[in-house]
Parts: C-alpha cells; structure tokens; sequence
C-alpha cells in the first residue's frame, strides 16, 4: 500500500526553549504528579531543569526537559512538520499503514495534536442536510444515518482537491466496492435539488462517492458537541488496540490531543481503541464482534490472552476460588482449591452465561428491583464477570442520590473489578474514584485519608488522560484543595502547589 508522502519538514521546535525564570508545570519524583515551579537552572547538556517549587519543597529538583511542560499547555493544532518530527506512517504486515512515535514520551505527554481535515456539521449545509433527512425518512438508508453519506457530499462540495484526495487515500475494507443503492439514489436525487454549488455534485461519479462514504465511515469520529463527524489524517493511521497505548481529548477547534498512556520507547506503536471505554471491560468475544463494524478481528495482547479474566465463574467444588474461561471453550481450575470442572459443569455454566449475558443486555435500568433479582441470583455463580460490572453500573447510578452505603459498595466492586480486568487508566475508571470520593466525603467525613486517596488517584489518571490543565483534571484537584483547606493540613506536594487549572 502507498505511503502518504510526508509534509516537508518545518523549522518549527519539539520543546519550548527554557530560561531562568520561567514558570512551568514539572514532574515530582516524590509521587509522579505535575506541580507549578519557577526555572532556577538550564542545563542543555543534561537535557534538565533545576527547579524552585512553589510549596517550598527541596526535594527533587532536578527534572528532564521530557517531564516539563508549559503552565497553559496548548491544545491547538501542530503544523504539519510538526507531527512528522514526533510520529510516522510505517506499512505493517496484514495490517496495513500504521503509526509509530519517533521519540519516547512518558505517560501523559502530548504526543500531537492535529487539527481536522473537516468537521462536517448539519449548519455547514443545512439544506443538504434537510435533503437526505428527507430521503432517510421516505425510505432508510442502509447505514442507518445520513451523516456518512452527508460528509461525503460536504467534503466534494467544500475541500480542496489536496484534501479530498488525503480522505480518498483512507482504509476502506473494499477500495472497489461497488457503488451502493444509496449512494445511487442520492445521486439521482440530486438531479432535481436546488442545493448551492449542485453542480459539482451532479458531476460526482458513484464510485467516487462511495470511496467517500466509507472513508468517513470506516476513518471519521464522532463529534464531542453536535450531530456530525469529524475526520483527520494522521489519526486515522492510528491501529486498534484493546490495551491502546495512547489515549486522546479534543483540543481547540475541534483539534484531536494525542497523548502517551503509557511510556513509550522510540518506534513503539501509536494505538488507540476504537471502543468505547465500557466496552474495553467486557469478554474477549464480545470485544472481537464490535470491531467487526471496522471488518476486521483484533489480535492485540490482549485478545490473544488464552484465558479471559473478565469471565469469572464461582468453584462448584470450594465456594472460594474463581474458575475463568479459556479462549478454547473451556473453563481453567479454579486458583484455590485446584480443581477442574467436569464437562457436564463447564457446559452448564457457559450456558448459563449465554443466558444471564443476554439477560443483563436487555435489563430496564429504571427497574432497579428487577436489576436486584437478577444480580442477587448472578452473585452465586459469577465472581469478576463483567455482567456483574454492567450491573454494578446500574446499581451504583439508582442509590447515588437516595442510598449511600449501598451505592458506595457497587462503586468499590466497580473499581476492583475494572483494576483486576483492565489495569490502564480510563475516564471511567478515574471518575469512579472521584465519585466515591465525593461518596466518602459525606458519609465518612472523618475518613479523610479515605476520599483524598480517591481524588488524589481521580487526579493522577485524568492528568495522563487529558492533562492537568483541563476541565476535568481541575474538578478533583479543586476537592482535594478544598479537603486540606477545610482541616487546615497541607501535606506539601502530596496534594499538590498547582495554579488553579484552566477549564
């Protein structure tokens, strides 16, 4: 497959030039966490930062130039010459154009950010919009939605040809697909409609228009704010993985933030998840058939664990131990008593699965007495499942606002079981540990310990996820401001020095 070929390089720096004086956000040793400091020393030779703390802390002063950033860190968009300086497109085997870090970074450093090829909003094109919203409501388009198919339209009706060309160049599973019913019918549409510019729609041949429906289909995200899509270059080289190496925020304008979750080395690869959080804490299988909506089956690390941690079953033999499912069809032995199930149990209990998975699917969260049943009777053959995660979920959300200590416990069993199946931080994960937090707050006001831990870790996985500066990262760095204000006992950088957090 052809390389894209590469943006001519631009003089434009990886990293701020430091001087004394200058104020930044640096890493503590001490704990791993971004605090404000003021420059004392540069050292170009070390590649190092000799630092003052704002809390007057002595301790670990000496910081590379990789663990320093900015005090407003930017999220607007990189040049071009830019992001080619920090990551490359490389053709894998049997997985086509990948992307690859040129330099390590740690957890939570910006790897890019990249601004859109476009953002294809309905008030870009209102009345195209209203003609296929038409056309969807005469007779449904097979992809359930027009927005594919209103992206395609808008991308030949306002990008240059340089820009429709670097969408035309994205994964598609079939290049020569033929063109589909829809786009046929749309096409002939457009024969009759006084939509401005028509004409270079009417001029559109159908496998061109194809090609772009399902660039946007298979390459595009959905839009943070409004009914649309959003496209970029570089990030859609960006693989799949169920244990992503990367994880991203929306930035200015619609600007795509790459950041490192985990440390990565020089070439390693840029992954992130095409699922959404939730379902990274669900089976292996369940997993593989979502990704089919991309046509293909993952084979990350993940995948390709031989036993599934996240589909636990309770020792018929000992009460105690928990037997897990293997990709194989079968059940291990159970990790206390050592134990094997016989056939005629493994098969019962696979079969009960089957049918509690399809139960939970289909609960009304509204009915929390019937959600109760069916968790009461799936605790005594389940332990570390993730259906008593999803019903853990819901039981958390009913008893938040009228049931504390109730609410308290299925958010603890949430956390557990998220830190025994998927370890890495999430958005989920960290705000589960801000709201039991909150929980802790109020129910057990004297557990300080307690619920500063919860925001402290909310915190620290925010930090990585979209760094210190955003909105989300303030919220659990103001309640611990406010924690060791109310009982008048800073701890130093424990808690952090940190200049109040932009939104």
């Amino acid at each position: 497959e052809p390389m894209l070929p590469t943006a001519a390089a631009e003089d434009d720096p990886m990293e701020p030039q430091w001087k004394t004086g200058d104020r930044v956000y640096a890493v503590w040793a001490g704990n791993g966490c971004y605090y404000s400091a003021t420059v004392d020393q540069v050292s170009q030779s070390s590649r190092s930062l000799t630092v003052h703390w704002d809390d007057q802390n002595l301790t670990y002063r000496t910081i590379p130039f990789s663990q320093v950033m900015e005090p407003s860190e930017s999220t607007s968009a990189w040049s071009a010459g830019r992001i080619d300086k920090r990551a490359s497109v490389r053709a894998v085997p049997d997985k086509g154009r990948c992307l690859f870090t040129n330099e390590a970074c740690d957890p939570g450093q910006v790897v890019f950010v990249e601004g859109p090829t476009l953002v294809a909003l309905p008030a870009l094109n209102q009345p195209l919009w209203d003609h296929l919203q038409k056309l969807h409501k005469a007779q449904p388009l097979n992809l359930g939605t027009v927005t594919f198919h209103f992206a395609a339209l808008l991308s030949q009706l306002t990008l240059d040809p340089v820009s429709i060309d670097v969408i035309l160049d994205k994964f598609v599973p079939d290049p020569d697909e033929d063109p589909g019913e829809d786009v046929l019918r749309i096409l002939a549409s457009m024969e009759e409609s006084t939509i401005a510019d028509i004409g270079k729609l009417q001029a559109m041949s159908p496998h061109r228009l194809q090609r772009l429906v399902s660039a946007w289909r298979y390459n595009s995200f959905g839009h943070h704010k409004e009914d649309g899509l959003v496209l970029y270059n570089r990030i859609s080289m960006c693989a799949h993985s169920c244990d992503p190496s990367c994880c991203w925020s929306y930035g200015d304008d619609d600007a795509f933030v790459l950041r490192a979750r985990v440390a990565l080395g020089r070439g390693d690869e840029l992954t992130i998840s095409y699922l959404q959080d939730e379902d990274l804490l669900k089976s292996t299988a369940v997993r593989q058939q979502k990704l089919q909506n991309w046509r293909f089956t993952c084979a990350c690390e993940r995948c390709k664990l031989r036993v599934d941690l996240g589909r636990g079953f309770r020792c018929r033999r000992c009460r105690i131990g928990i037997l897990y499912a293997s990709t194989t069809g079968g059940l291990e032995p159970c990790r206390v008593c050592n134990t094997s199930p016989s056939q005629e149990d493994v098969q019962m209990l696979l079969h009960l699965e089957e049918e509690y998975v399809n139960r939970v699917e289909n609960l009304d969260k509204t009915d929390v007495v019937d959600v109760e049943t069916v968790y009461q009777a799936a605790v005594e053959i389940f332990e570390r499942h993730w259906i008593l995660y999803v019903m853990d979920t819901i039981l958390w959300e009913a008893y938040r606002e009228k049931n504390l200590q109730d609410a308290i416990e299925h958010q603890r069993r949430r956390i557990e079981f998220h830190e025994h199946y998927y370890c890495r931080p999430t958005f989920i994960l960290a705000w589960c540990h801000e709201e039991l937090g909150d929980c802790l707050t109020t129910q057990f006001p004297h557990r300080k310990w307690q619920y500063l831990q919860e925001f402290q870790r909310a915190y620290q996985m925010l930090a990585i996820l979209c760094g210190t500066n955003h909105q989300y990262a303030a919220s659990p760095y103001n309640k611990l401001c406010q924690a060791n204000q109310t009982t008048g006992a800073v701890n130093g950088n424990a808690a952090g020095d940190m200049d109040q957090t932009s939104g």
